[in-house]
């Protein structure tokens, strides 16, 4: 293992620069008004004749005409007969207007500075995806065999649905390269620098969007306010009995179920030490929501929300709205139905509607939470790989968003996720000037390899 460590160190700035061709190519899915289509297929074959190179079987797939291709490639001497290990990431990434002016060089140079790529889809999630595939391009071409049979799974639509990767999963596109041992995903962070981390844990999510409605038009508030309901009012007071009025979760039944954690789960995360301080300073906050009794890690990564991300009706015209419309979302733990938590949170805005008012709900999203249990035995070989990587001491975490992909995953393959985040909370996804540190690049690179060689001797 040692050896092959070495290797890596000592090809890191060749894999660098390839990493910069990949990053060179605006494969953007989402967030522009241009055509990437050329581009998105470009980043495809990019990827295909990388495997294709390591003597791996890839192809493009095209689920459908109106998709960006997904590519799949196995690697050599794949039998069925191992257990599968599957590497997922994508090669498509967000657009540059967030705004445009706000980059300080160009968002597809790959331009070095201060030990970093700055580029779009350098973190998220190019330069992560790469790594595995250096990682074990470096183990083929010291001569050693593959210590578990590799599926990678590289979609380009996860900044814009997934669409093509969920009907490929449901459609049993996995299902020949089964069983399968675990899957590993790198579009998750690190905790902070220097302090890399296994992300136990990803909340789910239950999304809609309601609209009530009064009069056939907007109405003029003097001339019919006070005997038509006003559609803003009705719809504020229905959100508001979401809460009690210490602005925590009032609906009925919502904490039904949950799971507690377990007592070291809990010891971890309060042995962070979390700085309340050090997130209103980020946040622009002069005090933090505090659910008594929890922890600030715990609260933030283990507890379910509900918010209101969205509120329209109206002008500020003295009139009485014909419509007003808000979106609501709730992030959920391991214990928690999406569908049964969508039904109480409806339930308790439709009961809250008066006559001569009409409710409606449209465009529901949900997905479960993931969680891997901190004594599953993938995770102790998982965290020694990351100590080999990094040289340090890995912790466990949570994630406080959600990945629906994670959850289809686990559900068709039977096998855990391992989210093995290798980028930052600070390398500004989505945002101007996206970054990813080279020392990480390098650092997921050597625990791209340990894990692999950990995995086989579980397997």
């Amino acid at each position: 293992m040692q050896d092959l460590l070495k290797r890596i160190d000592d090809r890191i700035d060749e894999c660098v620069e390839q990493l910069a061709e990949f990053v060179r190519i605006p494969s953007i899915s989402a967030g522009a008004d241009v055509d990437s289509s050329q581009a998105l297929q470009e980043a495809a074959d990019f990827l295909v004749g990388q495997f294709t190179r390591m003597n791996f079987a890839a192809q493009k797939i095209q689920v459908s005409a109106d998709t960006n291709p997904l590519v799949i490639a196995r690697s050599p001497g794949f039998s069925s007969a191992r257990p599968t290990v599957m590497i997922y990431g994508h090669y498509d990434v967000q657009g540059v207007d967030n705004p445009r002016a706000a980059w300080t060089v160009d968002p597809f140079a790959a331009e070095q500075r201060d030990g970093y790529m700055i580029a779009r889809g350098a973190s998220d999630n190019k330069g992560p995806t790469f790594a595995h595939i250096k990682a074990v391009e470096t183990m083929l071409q010291a001569g050693n065999r593959l210590p578990v049979d590799l599926l990678f799974v590289i979609e380009g639509e996860e900044e814009c649905g997934s669409r093509a990767l969920e009907t490929f999963v449901q459609n049993g596109g996995l299902d020949e390269y089964a069983p399968f041992l675990c899957t590993v995903i790198s579009d998750t962070s690190m905790y902070g620098p220097d302090r890399p981390s296994l992300t136990l844990g990803l909340r789910g999510i239950s999304y809609f969007e309601v609209s009530v409605r009064g009069p056939k038009q907007d109405v003029h508030s003097g001339l019919f306010g006070g005997i038509v309901h006003n559609p803003n009012a009705v719809l504020v007071q229905a959100l508001a009995g979401l809460y009690d009025t210490e602005g925590q979760i009032a609906v009925p039944g919502f904490y039904d179920g949950i799971e507690p954690l377990s007592a070291e789960e809990k010891r971890q995360y309060e042995a962070l030490n979390a700085s309340e301080q050090d997130y209103m300073q980020e946040l622009g906050v002069s005090a933090l929501r505090r659910e008594a009794g929890y922890s600030l890690l715990e609260q933030r990564w283990t507890r379910p929300t509900l918010e209101i991300n969205h509120l329209s009706g109206g002008s500020p015209r003295t009139v009485i709205p014909a419509i007003a419309q808000a979106a609501v979302s709730a992030r959920l733990v391991p214990g928690q139905d999406p569908a049964r938590v969508e039904a109480l949170l409806q339930e308790c805005i439709s009961a809250r509607i008066p006559k001569g008012v009409h409710v409606e709900f449209s465009h529901p999203h949900s997905s479960p939470a993931y969680y891997v249990d901190i004594d599953h035995p993938l995770v102790a070989p998982a965290l020694s790989a990351i100590e080999q990587g990094f040289n340090c001491q890995a912790l466990v975490t949570r994630e406080g968003g959600s990945i629906p992909i994670v959850v289809d995953i686990a559900a068709r393959t039977g096998a855990p996720v391992l989210l093995v985040g290798l980028g930052q909370i600070t390398d500004n996804w989505h945002g101007p000037n996206e970054r990813f540190a080279l020392r990480d690049f390098h650092r997921g690179m050597r625990t791209s390899a340990a894990l692999l060689h950990e995995l086989g001797a579980m397997s």
